[in-house]
């Protein structure tokens, strides 16, 4: 019976180091067959992750700096590059959970499409020389991720008609069109952290800068305390509601305060992080004011 046992126990164990060696050979064919191993995909993956951050807000700043400010198209331009930091961001988080076996394809074909409306995009306008230069180099990044995965480049005309949010199945009906309950839940959730992390900056900018211990920084702190409070609120207020627009009284709060904070940005240097994470957040408050049928932060009808 022991050896019977100890037969069985063997067995076993030759098992497992030959699924373990074929899983290797697998993964070994894999990467040679992309010519990419899957550590050099992770580092492609937070390359683009980064450089699309940093184009974000090279963008945002030259759409500031443009007769776009405050208008229609300059929301709906932040919101294609949201969409794109959004989709990079899913891509890398779910593909550090798996392999290199392709799971991660529809999020690859996600981002390039995304990517593929941006291009359009910098095809049609003028933007900064910084902004221009840092697309350049991302969307050959991109292009790269579009090989490991067997997908057209950013740009093809296959990509044309394809819609990102309707790739995301609905959890419940709404009526904030083209968003469900989930999307706008997620929306919030990265308003709030953004908020405290723009507070936490600007703070710290504070306290290096002249207006230290002077009724101006405690004005600017107020406001940013102000901001806090209201995404908490709505954030709080939506968890307990469904997406009919009971909280559009809430978003609208969101949006003053962050108008407020908006035209103090404008009239002051707070340094480049701070101004970084401020144009972030406000590209996710414009899209949470199109949601609600709002005015965009920095219109007049918030004075």
């Amino acid at each position: 019976m022991k050896n019977n046992t100890l037969k069985l126990f063997a067995g076993l164990v030759a098992f497992l180091m030959i699924a373990a060696m074929a899983d290797t050979n697998y993964a070994q064919r894999r990467a040679r067959r992309t010519g990419y191993t899957k550590q050099q995909v992770e580092q492609l993956l937070e390359r683009i992750e980064e450089r699309t951050d940093a184009f974000s807000n090279q963008l945002n700043k030259s759409l500031d700096r443009s007769r776009l400010d405050g208008t229609n198209a300059e929301d709906n331009i932040a919101e294609r590059v949201s969409e794109l930091e959004n989709a990079t961001d899913e891509l890398r988080r779910e593909y550090d959970h798996n392999d290199t076996r392709g799971e991660n394809k529809p999020e690859a074909r996600k981002i390039l499409n995304t990517a593929t409306e941006v291009n359009r995009i910098m095809n049609r306008r003028n933007f900064s020389r910084q902004s221009e230069n840092t697309w350049i180099s991302l969307r050959a990044e991109l292009n790269t991720l579009a090989r490991i995965f067997s997908l057209p480049a950013v740009g093809a005309k296959s990509y044309r008609f394809e819609q990102v949010r309707n790739t995301v199945p609905a959890r419940r009906n709404t009526i904030i069109k083209g968003y469900t309950q989930q999307q706008v839940e997620q929306l919030l959730e990265r308003i709030e952290e953004r908020t405290d992390a723009f507070s936490t900056q600007l703070n710290k900018s504070l306290d290096r800068s002249r207006l230290d211990g002077s009724r101006a920084e405690d004005n600017i702190a107020e406001r940013a305390s102000e901001l806090e409070n209201s995404t908490d609120e709505l954030r709080r207020e939506f968890d307990h509601n469904d997406t009919r627009g009971e909280n559009r009284p809430e978003a609208e709060k969101v949006l003053i305060s962050a108008t407020n904070i908006d035209r103090l940005m404008k009239r002051r240097n707070f340094g480049g992080q701070t101004e970084s994470t401020w144009a972030m957040l406000r590209t996710e408050l414009n899209l949470l004011a199109k949601l609600y049928a709002l005015q965009a932060v920095g219109s007049r009808s918030y004075r």
